[in-house]
């Protein structure tokens, strides 16, 4: 993106004049080499960090079978990160509500232990004709 500078014939006067007009255009074109060289670089460098951030969250999403990518969101490591947290908080709650709901539902393995009747509020004729009953 480098803008073409027409600029008309400076009248150097003196050779001094033309000696620092000459350092400032050098000055000039190794600073435009180095901005382009520094571009470049950033620009490399931000295909490093991409190719960084999406190996981040193929890892991150292979790591757990909760993980999928279109969960799995975010640009950065760090919104990848929040991401995760993210999914873990709304895993942890599912858990726990089914778990809860889990607990609601269990019914005891086996029958009930067999106890005897209650009889301590009947009179000794009831239990009599109870126990007979029994037989």
């Amino acid at each position: 993106m480098k803008e073409e500078i027409n600029a008309q014939p400076i009248d150097t006067g003196t050779p001094e004049d033309a000696a620092k007009l000459a350092g400032i255009e050098a000055a000039l074109g190794e600073a435009t080499k180095s901005l382009e060289a520094k571009t470049g670089e950033c620009d490399r460098l931000k295909s490093a960090l991409d190719d960084a951030v999406n190996a981040y969250r193929k890892l991150a999403v292979s790591a757990s079978p909760l993980y999928s990518d279109d969960i799995i969101s975010g640009r950065s490591i760090e919104e990848i990160d929040a991401s995760i947290k993210k999914v873990n908080g709304l895993v942890k709650k599912m858990r726990s509500s089914l778990e809860a709901e889990l607990k609601e539902l269990t019914v005891p393995a086996g029958a009930p232990e067999r106890s005897a009747p209650e009889t301590s509020g009947l009179s000794p004729r009831e239990k009599i004709k109870q126990g007979l009953d029994r037989k």
